[in-house]
């Protein structure tokens, strides 16, 4: 079979994409920090005062999202290749791998994620584990971004899905992505989403305990591929797909611990991580709220 190289105008379709992700920026925060409220020890010449950075994203974040954008768009020649080396009946197996697989898509997707990232946080309040609450809701806060912001680019993009366009990975219909679930191939929610996880749970490790990074690191990131290569044998997503949720789910996963670590709390964290329930003598229970200015 003859391969035809893409064009110059579908690449940057894909360029495009992750130009939405990572040119955003997001207003003003609370500044001024000169302590890490409630998470690490007082500023001295061992800890220099953290980044006050007003804003979300910053300029290093460019070459990040460069990068990402030159991956992708790499991946994307490939995209059809992969897409039918996935799809060989050696690949496929039998039925047993299929529902292994199955299984392991259905519990492993943003909502899933999300939503266990929101139960660790009641279970933290809860057990008053502040460690447990906090890293929870930054994992709940990232996964939040991601789906906001991959959500809209799937939905201006349109591109189809692999199983409705086997043999061209730039099938795109600008806007259809709103209102047809089979166009809203990229970027995969279910590869941000195994990313996110990843990357927030190694930036908190990064913060409270760094010589476990060596070991752990590699073993969330080699998780947070589980997602996408289940999505990519399902058929419903290309390799460049998966690859541009991996640069996205990392880059919001990264950003949200790191400026909730180098800033004031915001006042959502504020009001989530001042909220505790403890029993009370008759055997029920009160709700306690710190409040901080």
């Amino acid at each position: 079979m003859t391969r035809t190289a893409p064009s110059t105008s579908h690449v940057v379709e894909l360029i495009v994409a992750l130009v939405l992700a990572g040119a955003a920026k997001i207003g003003a925060q609370e500044a001024d920090t000169v302590e890490r409220v409630g998470l690490a020890p007082r500023l001295t010449a061992a800890n220099p005062p953290p980044d006050t950075t007003k804003t979300f994203f910053t300029r290093r974040d460019l070459a990040y999202t460069g990068a990402g954008l030159a991956g992708t768009a790499l991946v994307s020649v490939f995209d059809k290749r992969i897409a039918h080396w996935a799809q060989r009946p050696s690949v496929i197996g039998g039925p047993s791998r299929q529902r292994v697989v199955r299984d392991l898509t259905d519990w492993s997707g943003e909502t899933t994620l999300t939503w266990a990232a929101v139960l660790s946080y009641g279970i933290g309040r809860l057990a008053h584990s502040s460690t447990t609450a906090d890293v929870s809701l930054h994992m709940v806060e990232a996964q939040i971004l991601t789906s906001v912001f991959g959500q809209t680019i799937r939905g201006v993009l349109g591109r189809a899905r692999p199983r409705l366009s086997f043999d061209d990975q730039y099938n795109f219909h600008w806007g259809k992505g709103f209102t047809s679930f089979d166009y809203r191939s990229f970027p995969s929610l279910h590869s941000g989403a195994g990313f996110v996880a990843a990357a927030t749970l190694t930036e908190e490790l990064r913060e409270r305990k760094p010589s476990a990074l060596w070991y752990a690191a590699p073993v969330l990131y080699g998780l947070a591929l589980v997602p996408g290569v289940t999505r990519m044998y399902n058929n419903t997503h290309w390799a460049s797909d998966v690859a541009a949720g991996a640069v996205l789910g990392t880059l919001f996963g990264t950003k949200v611990v790191h400026y909730a670590h180098t800033h004031r709390r915001t006042k959502l964290d504020r009001a989530l991580l001042g909220v505790a329930v403890v029993p009370t003598s008759q055997g029920g229970a009160l709700l306690m709220v710190t409040v901080e200015r």
